[in-house]
């Protein structure tokens, strides 16, 4: 153990020393070892996507074999053989793998739902860089009982797994394992028709092993689609996209129950999306009457904090391509384009969006991306355009700088205009296979709701690797800094944050690994004075063979409230500089089980008082075929202001005959506004890129004792895909 620490203490140093290299010279080579290739066989036959290898095609095709264990040992020989073919036509690209299995009856197959994580099952990936630019990419994943899960990835931001493109799969169960064929039409991906190879690499997991086995990017802290250490697919020429046009017309009726107002209407309304490839590589998308009733609603949460919170897009038309939009390595918390402001009024409610223009993409080592819609007029808010441009062009080998642009404020009637320049670095190839991340960015905002100009400005450092995983970054935030177009969780501000882990893999009957962070973080005004604390200090994190996992962690909290605050109705939480601690526990089984579980534990101090909050979750999957989950949070608050419960619950259940007609219903109650929610959706996709969709959607609010009736809808959608 010693030996190996030292190892990576000196890993550490050298890398540290040799981060400003041949990169910033410009010299930057793309690595002198040769990657490993294969060659993909053109065919005349495609193959019937059944899940079965029986086609003549597949008998024909040479076999890539050589996958390598990364986890739980690295390097090691894989436990069961995999292997792989790849063919193709001249319009889609065919992918046949034969997962050997010497126990096929403890094959896990548990989900059917399209982009699940797959936590419980075996599945493979394959994952594309159709450019070989080391920029951005595809992966596609497919479990034995045919789910799959499509996402689009880049260099420096995190999967976009919402990302849904048209293509075929099918996967099959015998007395070897299991096996799968995907089928990709060229016209549902972009590339660069004109270079030698794609770069790919693929990954199968062992589930009940908790097994990972892959073909390159063979380093434990790295993932399946790690740009910078692809393999190449050879083979791929004269390929056919089409004219590159895509029409997407649909037709929505609704029928609303106003339990508010009394009335009941229905609605009939339809629009389209018309896509255009300008080049294999450019798309341009316009939308008329832009509709996004089949999207999932978001989980409930009480926020008890005085900043807004951030949650995730779920709409389609905004996650394709939304990771050409990422900016500065900001995602989360403070971003300056959050795509959920366009389409949604001050209160949340939704605003129709009557038309729009999209161009995204890729031209030589610049990415833009282009976006300019017309907000329909809403409350007291006029009708406008509302506009995001954001262009990065590659620097260096693993590099880019790059400039955004909002215009619009969807808040007021008043103008905001946005402006920023961020530069990305990467080093991938520094010694033992680690690798260095940074980013810069500034950003000036002129917004009349926010009372004038100002400035925000940031650094990041990374150093994501395996035993060592090393993160601070610093950002200030200006009191009149406003992007109107993004997202801000706190203004005149200055943020620290520090995150160091060390990971130690013993590899036991009992213990897989065992990680120690320390995560210290605090927060300052424009006058360097300390306003928020967040000290997690020290945090154990176990994990065991089967998939298991106990966290435990102390945190030292200190927050000054500035101006007093509705905690919860009728508890005032006065102005005071508060500090205290508090002590967490969490509990996860392996999500590999038919009944998995997870609890958590949290006690301590709490501003003027002390909480005491208890979570827990409950996933059974009887079969493929339903999925039953329940989730509990009480959150006991005792301040000398007042006392109360945050309770929230949830049930899921989750129904799929096949992988394309699935029916998911959720219930959500929390006390806060004593209101129960109800989102029922049913979708069948008949032919990939047509589908019909049923949702329905009701709520109830709790008063004098009893449930009374509130606002509901039903919807039917019918959309469909034609590509020219």
């Amino acid at each position: 153990m010693e030996n190996r620490n030292l190892k990576a203490v000196k890993q550490l140093v050298l890398c540290l020393i040799f981060l400003i290299g041949p990169h910033i010279t410009g010299m930057a080579t793309t690595g002198s070892e040769a990657r490993p290739a294969y060659k993909a066989s053109r065919i005349e036959q495609p193959p019937l996507i059944d899940g079965r290898l029986d086609d003549t095609c597949w008998e024909n095709a040479p076999v890539l074999a050589g996958l390598t264990q990364v986890l739980p040992i690295e390097g090691a020989q894989p436990s069961e053989r995999t292997e792989v073919r790849i063919v193709y036509t001249d319009n889609q690209l065919f992918i046949g793998i034969r997962c050997f299995d010497s126990a096929p009856e403890e094959i896990l197959a548990k989900q059917m739902f399209r982009d699940s994580n797959f936590s419980s099952d075996d599945f493979v990936s394959v994952a594309f860089d159709t450019f070989a630019r080391e920029r951005d990419g595809y992966l596609f994943a497919v479990n034995p009982a045919g789910a799959r899960r499509d996402e689009l990835y880049g260099k420096f931001g995190m999967p976009n797994r919402s990302w849904d493109t048209i293509w075929d799969t099918d996967a099959s169960i015998d007395s070897q394992g299991w096996t799968v064929e995907i089928a990709i039409p060229f016209n549902s991906l972009s590339f660069d028709s004109d270079i030698e190879a794609w770069h790919w690499n693929i990954e199968r997991i062992i589930r009940r092993k908790q097994e990972t086995v892959r073909w390159t990017a063979l380093s434990q802290a790295k993932r399946v689609s790690a740009l910078e250490e692809m393999g190449e697919l050879r083979g791929l020429n004269n390929l056919r996209q089409g004219l590159g046009l895509e029409f997407k017309p649909y037709l929505r009726g609704a029928y609303a129950d106003g339990a508010d107002n009394g009335k009941n209407d229905f609605d009939l309304k339809y629009g389209f999306d018309a896509t255009y490839r300008i080049t294999p590589s450019l798309t341009a998308v316009a939308t008329f009457n832009t509709d996004f009733a089949e999207t999932e609603v978001d989980d409930q949460i009480v926020n008890l904090s005085r900043f807004p919170l951030f949650f995730p897009e779920k709409r389609d038309f905004f996650l394709q391509d939304g990771s050409l939009f990422q900016f500065g390595g900001l995602t989360k918390g403070t971003t300056p384009y959050y795509s959920r402001r366009i389409g949604r009024g001050t209160d949340g409610s939704p605003v129709d969006i009557l038309g729009g223009a999209r161009i995204t993409g890729r031209m030589s080592g610049t990415s833009l991306a282009l976006l300019n819609v017309y907000q329909e007029e809403h409350a007291d808010i006029k009708a406008k355009n509302l506009a995001v441009a954001r262009i990065s062009q590659q620097v260096f080998a693993e590099s880019s700088v790059g400039g955004i642009f909002t215009y619009g404020d969807p808040l007021s009637n008043s103008d905001a205009w946005l402006g920023g320049l961020d530069f990305s670095y990467q080093n991938s190839r520094l010694p033992g296979d680690n690798k260095f991340t940074s980013k810069l960015f500034f950003l000036f905002s002129d917004t009349e709701r926010a009372g004038g100009d100002d400035t925000a400005f940031g650094i990041d450092l990374d150093f994501p690797n395996d035993p060592w995983d090393i993160h601070i970054y610093f950002q200030q935030w200006g009191e009149k800094f406003e992007p109107a177009l993004g997202f801000i969780g706190r203004k005149g501000v200055r943020e620290y944050y520090f995150s160091f882990n060390h990971t130690w893999r013993p590899n036991t009957k009992l213990i897989r690994s065992w990680k120690l962070g320390l995560r210290p973080s605090f927060t300052t005004d424009l006058d360097n004075r300390i306003v928020e604390r967040n000290y997690i200090v020290p945090t154990l994190t176990i994990q065991t063979p089967a998939g298991g996992q106990l966290d435990i962690g102390m945190t030292y909290y200190s927050d000054f409230v500035d101006n007093a605050y509705e905690i919860w109705p009728d508890v005032i939480l006065p102005r005071n500089d508060y500090a205290y601690w508090q002590s967490s526990l969490s509990l996860r089984t392996s999500p590999a089980r038919k009944l998995s579980a997870s609890v958590s534990f949290r006690e301590g101090d709490f501003y003027s008082g002390n909480q005491t909050k208890y979570t827990g979750s409950l996933d059974w999957r009887p079969s493929r075929y339903a999925t039953l989950s329940g989730s509990y949070e009480l959150n006991q608050v005792r301040l000398r202001e007042g006392e109360f419960d945050v309770r929230l619950s949830s049930m899921r259940l989750d129904l799929a005959l096949t992988p394309d007609l699935t029916w998911s219903t959720i219930a959500q109650y929390e006390n806060r506004g004593e209101s129960v929610a109800v989102n029922s959706r049913l979708r069948w996709t008949w032919r990939p890129g047509n589908d019909l969709i049923l949702v329905w959607n009701h709520g109830w609010e709790y008063e004098d004792g009893q449930f009374e009736n509130g606002n509901g809808k039903a919807v039917i959608k019918i959309g469909t895909t034609f590509r020219f």
